[in-house]
């Protein structure tokens, strides 16, 4: 396979040679992402069955933007911390990134995504969690695409492996899961889908939670059982307070999208505040804990990590 580099920063695999590169990026960006999807590389997803699955890979990801999703992730990693489970944090929301600024900690030394160099496809993790910065004790791999260029899915994948054998768990921010179909380690990971609790945000999330399970059909066939993803609600942004027709809206959310779910969580002006100010994120809200902590129960038992 003939490894190409893209010099306009698109993040993309190499297409196989019985399909045309359907990619794109958008007018006037520099570091923008392949709308079009462009499959992995395939000869029928058949012979793509050596993917890992790392049961210590968590995959954070949401159809809506800008509902939270990052804090969400760093709100469970500080939350897992506290038990004294060692874990990372990555920042796999390609191309968009800004997991370090969110912390308050890309002034930090250390590597980002930008700074990889696996050129056999393999990174020591033991060395690699010493070059990280770190957030309240927590290694993060953050992507800083206005710093060079984009990595390459072997570099990602090199990435991945090396956290998961050096942490406990590793958290992915996968924003709305574009990089699926270029890194397979984050889509056949357990998944963490943020919905946010909205007529729009509900058909949103019945569309992303198909395409998961269509990728994952594809990728490894209908044999393999993969986990269900954990679903958690978020309160939309600026809805006025609800009382009873909150619970109401949860239990029409949880029938529509099926199985189970927790949350909501709730928006706090203060800690918005703080990151938009770049002070970055001091503890989980009160009124939020009950759901983040067991959000990282459920995310500790799908991992089978004894505490």
């Amino acid at each position: 396979m003939t490894m190409t580099s893209f010099s306009n920063n698109t993040y993309r695999r190499p297409a196989p040679a019985s399909s045309a590169l359907q990619a794109h990026t958008s007018a006037g960006r520099q570091s923008s992402i392949a709308n079009a999807h462009t499959p992995m590389p395939h000869t029928g997803y058949g012979s793509i069955i050596a993917t890992p699955r790392y049961s210590n890979l968590i995959s954070f990801t949401s159809p809506s933007g800008g509902i939270g999703l990052s804090t969400i992730t760093a709100l469970v990693a500080l939350t897992l911390s506290m038990q004294d489970i060692d874990c990372a944090l990555l920042d796999a929301d390609i191309p968009h990134g800004g997991l370090g600024i969110l912390l308050g900690i890309e002034h930090e030394p250390g590597l980002s995504l930008q700074d990889i160099d696996a050129p056999l496809g393999r990174i020591d993790g033991k060395a690699f969690n010493l070059e990280l910065p770190h957030w309240e004790g927590i290694n993060v791999l953050a992507c800083a695409s206005w710093r060079g260029q984009l990595p390459e899915w072997w570099q990602m994948q090199a990435a991945i492996q090396a956290l998961c054998e050096a942490n406990r768990m590793v958290l992915a921010d996968v924003g709305d899961g574009t990089v699926w179909e270029y890194v397979p380690e984050l889509l056949m990971a357990q998944h963490v889908v943020a919905v946010e609790l909205s007529v729009l945000g509900l058909a949103r999330a019945k569309a992303h939670l198909v395409r998961l399970q269509r990728l994952r059909q594809e990728l490894q066939g209908d044999d393999i059982d993969h986990p269900a993803p954990i679903v958690v609600f978020t309160e939309p942004r600026g809805a006025p307070k609800r009382s009873a027709s909150s619970a109401i809206a949860t239990t029409e959310a949880i029938a529509y999208l099926g199985g189970d779910a927790l949350g909501p969580i709730q928006h706090v002006p203060r800690l918005c505040a703080d990151i938009l100010e770049g002070l970055g994120i001091e503890s989980t809200p009160r009124c939020n804990r009950p759901t983040i902590e067991a959000l990282s129960d459920r995310i500790v038992q799908s991992a089978n990590i004894q505490t």
